[in-house]
């Protein structure tokens, strides 16, 4: 039988959900998380409840599953209970409202506190002084209670919505709601929004929201889930105040798998009214999304494969982004993230600049088309003046022009580096600080305030930073990859084999080769880094870099073979090459005149 609920009892019994779910207890466990949402679903529904149900629905058993048999589901129900009970003995009861397991069966049971009857008062007279006083401790209380639930939010940070869905291949739908929503608010005028790269830092760790503000320094914290099951998506969502956890806001919205993003649209106007007192986000081109939801679909696949960030999901995010621009011509953002795509694999030297820049300007041109002020297109277009054309003041106006059209972090990170390889280093750090204020976590902007610190010949600095990176994310390769660089620069040559050896056990690709020849040279085994140049210039897989190889045959002494191939990066027009004018691997050669006449045709001098 369907429990009896008022309409204000459903919506405080939802909050409290809504709430339990992004608790520690259970935002760290999509599987506990889905088994509560589940039992408190079907009990509001008044639907019957059974193991065999809970374990064909909740945790994908196949029909031929016996509960008798299997006790899973038991032992996650009796798991269930315990944290339940757990959660309101740690943090009490805020919203009045309880959920509860009881020991037998699986229906959920919800308490709602009634507030207290007025107590009678015997003499109108005697009561006077106290419930006056009373009065105004509460008044002031309510009013100072008010006054900070009412204190405007002007910066927040979208954690990563969770997937609730019984399928876990669903993880790219909250993926890719989460970004489409922190994008949308990123609009806002008067709104830091704290970019994607760091929150998603703390994905699936079930942090406090205090602590999110703490590290962060946000004032609010937005979270939430999908959940998709057949053709129905359920988004719901809640914020948070960080100073104190203090519980702002809840939303829930329900519709077709195909209207996914009119659920995110729906969501970001309910975060507007409450966040603005009914004003309007920021207006955004509308052909940015797509009525297609097979080209909905595509991109936010190919989006999560890129989020990855590995060879082989890098190929993939390839295949979907232009699967998706091909259902859609004109969807922006599936451009966008070819654009994404392809720029990282050259960066990455998984494919030569060449091959993959012809793509790459394409994308933005049609990116553009939909959207001429589009400032992530802008930004990809001054690495592409500066790195490809090294047409450094039409580099520059793109620059700008994209931080006066968005100001996204990305954009900060990528002037930055183009002012530190001409040697404007105070410049450079300037914009990494912009960017890093915006994205405090992502390791692209320490990475390169890193690059900055490392031209400039400040390894203390630059090492500094890197562990800070390598705390962060103890698998980070470009980090242990510097480490092992500086450390030879150094000739501290214990640690550059160390730390080249274990590059190249996480990934083969040219650059870890690179850094075994370097680990040999520094150590005096030329012969043994010459062997890796020469493995290094023969792989089959990516782009072997000329640039890189330079840096070897520098390391070796041999001034001749390192300009040969520095003269070969700047033909194929590598990133890299702008390193030339201040990188240090090339201070014992800068007075050749091969190397002189190289830094007037890549345009530093």
């Amino acid at each position: 039988m369907r429990p009896a609920f008022s309409d204000s009892d459903l919506a405080a019994i939802r909050a409290e959900l809504d709430a339990l779910l992004s608790a520690p207890g259970f935002a760290g466990s999509p599987r506990r998380a889905r088994l509560l949402r589940y039992l408190a679903d079907r009990t509001l529904d008044g639907s019957e409840i059974s193991e065999y149900g809970i374990g064909l629905d909740v945790f994908g058993k196949t029909p031929s599953f016996d509960p008798r048999i299997d006790s899973t589901i038991r032992s996650e129900i009796s798991r269930l209970r315990a944290k339940l009970k757990e959660h309101y003995a740690v943090e009490g009861l805020k919203g009045g409202v309880s959920i509860e397991l009881p020991p037998r069966g699986y229906a959920v049971e919800f308490k709602i506190q009634q507030q207290a009857a007025e107590p009678r008062r015997a003499s109108p007279w005697r009561w006077v002084p106290i419930a006056v006083t009373a009065g105004i401790i509460l008044a002031a209380a309510g009013f100072g209670a008010w006054k900070a639930a009412r204190k405007p939010i002007d910066s927040l940070v979208v954690l990563p919505f969770q997937n609730l869905s019984p399928d876990p291949g669903n993880e790219y739908l909250a993926d890719g709601f989460t970004e489409e929503l922190t994008n949308d608010l990123a609009q806002w005028p008067d709104l830091r929004v704290v970019a994607r790269t760091s929150a998603y830092q703390f994905k699936g760790k079930g942090v406090d929201v205090r602590e999110v503000g703490r590290r962060l320094n946000v004032a609010a914290a937005l979270e939430g889930s999908v959940e998709k099951s057949g053709d129905r998506v359920r988004v719901t969502a809640q914020m948070n105040r960080t100073s104190d956890g203090y519980h702002i806001w809840s939303k829930s919205f329900e519709g077709r798998s195909a209207d996914v993003m009119v659920l995110k649209e729906q969501l970001a106007r309910s975060i507007a009214d409450m966040v603005r007192g009914g004003g309007q986000a920021a207006a955004r081109p509308a052909a940015r999304s797509t009525t297609n939801p097979e080209a909905m679909e595509l991109y936010l696949r190919g989006n999560y494969e890129y989020s990855r960030h590995t060879p082989e999901a890098y190929t993939q995010a390839l295949n979907l982004c232009r699967a998706s621009a091909a259902k859609d011509p004109g969807y922006l953002l599936a451009y966008l993230c070819l654009a994404r795509v392809q720029n990282s694999l050259i960066h990455l030297t998984l494919t030569a600049p060449d091959a993959g820049l012809a793509e790459l300007r394409k994308a933005l041109d049609e990116a553009l088309k939909i959207d001429p002020d589009c400032a992530e297109a802008h930004g990809f277009l001054g690495n592409i003046a500066y790195i490809y054309d090294w047409d450094w003041p039409r580099a520059d106006r793109e620059y700008r022009f994209a931080l006066e059209h968005g100001n996204p972090p990305r954009v900060h990170i990528q002037y930055g580096w183009a002012l530190a390889t001409r040697g404007r280093f105070r410049e450079a750090q300037d914009q990494f600080r912009l960017g890093n204020e915006a994205d405090p976590m992502n390791p692209s902007g320490r990475f390169n305030e890193m690059l900055a610190y490392y031209l400039e010949r400040r390894y203390g600095d630059a090492n500094r930073v890197l562990r800070t990176m390598i705390e962060v994310n103890p698998e980070q390769l470009d980090a242990h990859s510097f480490v092992a660089l500086i450390a030879a620069l150094n000739r501290d040559c214990a640690t550059a084999v160390s730390e080249s050896e274990w590059c190249a056990r996480k990934a083969q690709i040219p650059f870890t080769t690179f850094l075994l020849a370097l680990g040999s040279a520094c150590r005096g085994d030329q012969a043994q880094a010459r062997e890796y140049l020469q493995k290094m210039a023969s792989m089959a897989t990516g782009f072997e870099s000329p640039y890189q190889l330079a840096m070897g045959y520098a390391a070796l002494h041999e001034p001749a073979r390192a300009i040969s191939y520095l003269e070969k990066s700047a033909a194929a027009h590598e990133g890299q090459i702008m390193y030339l004018k201040y990188d240090p691997i090339f201070d014992g050669i800068r007075a050749e005149p091969g190397f002189v006449a190289l830094e007037t045709r890549v345009g530093l001098l």
